[in-house]
């Protein structure tokens, strides 16, 4: 299975920058809005842009890159804060990274009340 993400993060990701401890790591994953707190939700439509007024965007990335939590993701002119992040695991080995990002200087209205 991690071969298969690996593969498809190769041919269909796009590149990005993480920006970890002043260092920059160039990865190819995913990374879009989500436009709901609730899993059962994240499907819902999103604007063309991928961009929503709640400003949350899921990243998926390779595992052997190192990201925590307070790293900077850039993608095109625009840079994100990792509020979250995950290893998700197959049988026993990390096969991506999951992380969850807020745009920098935008409010993070994530947790309040709307």
């Amino acid at each position: 299975m991690k071969a298969a993400m690996e593969t498809l993060m190769a041919r269909c990701g796009t590149d990005m920058t993480i920006v970890s401890e002043g260092i920059e790591k160039t990865v190819r994953g995913f990374f879009r809005a989500v436009n709901s707190k609730s899993w059962q939700n994240m499907e819902s439509v999103v604007s063309l842009l991928g961009e929503i007024s709640r400003g949350q965007y899921v990243y998926l990335g390779p595992a052997n890159v190192a990201v925590k939590e307070g790293d900077t993701l850039n993608l095109g002119t625009r840079s994100y804060l990792f509020r979250r992040v995950e290893a998700y695991y197959f049988e026993n080995q990390p096969v991506y990274l999951w992380g969850l990002c807020v745009e920098k200087g935008v409010n993070d209205t994530w947790g309040t009340v709307s």
